[in-house]
């Protein structure tokens, strides 16, 4: 059986971004409509260093866009559920959703 791993000694919001981190990079590089545009245009033009470039930036400025979210949800954990975050590795059943939330909020600033 495997020993639990030791929480890390960070902040809570450090802490949920350690814990949501690898579900929103999924997320993230799934090609979707751009991905595919810049996969055509570049083999259209020849450039598909280019084309990777572009998906590279608009992934890393969602993954931007996804840490303030994720900062911001944090905020509002409670006393308990930093305690179980902590014990648990794990985020409340609303975080994700509120991480959405403020992330399509922050996405119509821009």
């Amino acid at each position: 059986m495997a020993q639990a791993q030791p929480m890390p000694n960070v902040t809570d919001e450090r802490l949920c971004w350690l814990i949501v981190r690898d579900d929103l990079r999924k997320k993230t590089s799934k090609l979707r409509f751009f991905g595919w545009i810049t996969i055509l245009f570049s083999r259209s033009t020849g450039g598909a260093a280019m084309g990777g470039d572009l998906r590279r930036e608009y992934a890393s400025d969602k993954m931007t866009d996804y840490a303030l979210a994720v900062d911001d949800a944090a905020q509002k954990l409670s006393p308990e559920e930093r305690k179980h975050m902590r014990a648990a590795g794990e985020v409340p059943d609303w975080f994700m959703a509120d991480v959405e939330r403020r992330y399509q909020a922050i996405r119509k600033q821009r």
